[in-house]
């Protein structure tokens, strides 16, 4: 009798909370299998720039594509550089929060801005996040699809005890987890869908939603890190780098050393390295890595002294700390990019999957809720 109660109460919780927070589940599920391929598609949009060398031109160096940051921007000390390995490939710059794509060899701006790819990429994960709300309103979309988040997690566990059919035969069972060749009616299909796509879904949707806990709580960053004992970092602050000035070992010898060490190092088949010059005072940072994804697995940082040229440090994702580690790790199962393709591809069709679970979802309870009316003969 207990049981019987029990699991209708599961039932009707269930369902209620399918449809109050469907809607805000549905929108990250969807953006968030849209954002699947977000830096393959991105780094796409680089290569259209591509250019052809020409006799014998150089490709620029560090120093001189720091001098025409500079000159854009005298007042902007923080820049980036990304070097692609690849013959001819456009320099994405940055000082600042001003972007552009260089000429490799003149030194022209083919590109102002980081692209229409990435703009609408940015606009998707506004959306995932916060629901395009900016300023003081981000922190309520945050929340909103934070709790919305909460709500999927227990729809997901309650979903798994009301998928366990009445008694265990092969009868039933199939029926749980194949879909059939036809249905008598749309309400037994979308049922049977609901079912089936929500358990072969079900683990990978968990690590998705369990994950993303973290970008939004900080009791979840609290109880990840409190598993191994330590607690949550705080942000180091610098004092802020006015100019560059005090950088004297030219940049170029600084790169010229960096894909040395990778070489020396594992990275000898770098796909990019990121320089990162006036966050910290004398120091250039590299970031070295063998993939498009950043997957700290595949990439290291190197820091430089700016002044002598010595080696500071290098950080890889096993000089972490342990929930450092853990943290790492959890970020980017949440896309799938842990996996690499695989994970990402896995994590989209999910998502997609999801999708269809919110709609057949709504569209039971619907038909539970609104009993159509008879037809009078």
């Amino acid at each position: 009798m207990f049981l019987k109660f029990f699991k209708k109460w599961v039932f009707w919780t269930h369902l209620v909370i399918g449809v109050f927070a469907g809607l805000f589940i549905f929108t990250m599920a969807f953006t968030g299998a849209i954002l699947t391929y977000e830096r393959q598609i991105v780094e796409l949009s680089e290569m259209r720039f591509t250019v052809d060398k020409v006799d014998q031109q150089d490709t620029l160096s560090t120093d001189e594509v720091v001098a025409i940051l500079q000159k854009m921007h005298p007042d902007e000390p923080h820049i980036y550089i990304r070097w692609v390995n690849r013959e001819g490939a456009a320099i994405p710059a940055w000082a600042g929060k001003h972007s552009y794509l260089l000429h490799p060899y003149s030194g022209s701006v083919l590109r102002e801005g980081e692209g229409v790819a990435a703009d609408f990429f940015h606009v998707v994960t506004d959306l995932h996040r916060y629901l395009l709300l900016h300023g003081p309103a981000q922190v309520v979309g945050k929340n909103i699809n934070g709790y919305a988040n909460l709500l999927f997690i227990f729809l997901l566990l309650s979903g798994a005890y009301l998928w366990i059919p009445k008694r265990f035969n092969r009868s039933a069972l199939k029926g749980r987890l194949l879909l059939a060749r036809k249905y008598k009616h749309t309400q037994q299909r979308d049922r049977q869908w609901h079912f089936v796509f929500g358990f072969w879904c079900l683990p990978i949707l968990l690590v998705l939603s369990l994950t993303a806990t973290l970008f939004h709580f900080d009791w979840a960053n609290k109880a990840l890190y409190g598993a191994f004992s330590q607690d949550v970092p705080v942000r180091e602050r610098h004092p802020p780098v006015t100019d560059l000035s005090a950088d004297t070992q030219p940049y170029e010898v600084l790169l010229q050393q960096a894909k040395a060490h990778a070489h020396n190092n594992g990275a000898a088949d770098w796909y990019s390295i990121w320089i990162e010059l006036g966050s910290k005072k004398h120091e250039a940072r590299f970031y070295i890595d063998t993939s498009i994804g950043h997957r700290q697995e595949l990439a290291y940082s190197l820091y430089l002294d700016t002044q002598t040229g010595d080696q500071i440090r290098t950080l890889r994702k096993s000089d972490w700390s342990p929930g450092d580690q853990a943290w790492g790790t959890a970020r980017f199962l949440h896309t799938g990019e842990y996996f690499g393709v695989i994970g990402q591809t896995i994590a989209g069709i999910a998502s997609l999957f999801c999708c269809l679970l919110v709609y057949t979802g709504i569209v039971l309870a619907w038909q539970r809720l609104v009993p159509r009316r008879k037809v009078k003969t």
